[in-house]
């Protein structure tokens, strides 16, 4: 119980800080001028890599992809689809792997929101195999 509970919060705090992500892509959009308070310095910031040419993947925010992910996560969880899970959640893994790469190597930014979920996705991941099991 208390690691479907775990991985419950974890789901749906990696939803709120991709949406906020999201929030920060649009008002950017709207507003050149708007500075997220994620944005600390030139280097630590999370509207540098929202805004490069590695913040959309197929044309799509990764923002927003990881809405969908967490969502998608979490219904997977409710329907109890053990192995789905546990594979969705490593190519999440994998994906936070190279997008990590691409922060520090090619962006050269510490994105806070970034690195929070790719934690996130590591926790998941040990925890959805721990389910599947």
């Amino acid at each position: 119980m208390l690691l479907a509970i775990s991985m419950v919060a974890l789901a749906i705090l990696g939803f709120v800080i991709s949406l906020y992500a999201y929030f920060i892509e649009k008002k950017i959009a709207q507003n050149a001028a708007y500075k997220p308070v994620c944005d600390i310095s030139a280097t630590i910031s999370c509207s540098k890599p929202i805004l490069s040419s590695y913040g959309k993947l197929f044309g799509i925010s990764n923002a927003l992809l990881g809405v969908g992910y967490y969502f998608l996560f979490l219904v997977l969880l409710v329907l109890q689809a053990k192995i789905t899970l546990y594979v969705l959640a490593l190519i999440a893994f994998l994906f936070s792997l190279y997008f990590a790469w691409l922060l520090y190597f090619r962006i050269r930014a510490l994105c806070i929101l970034c690195t929070t979920t790719y934690v996130i996705n590591i926790l998941l991941l040990s925890l959805s195999f721990i389910y599947m099991r």
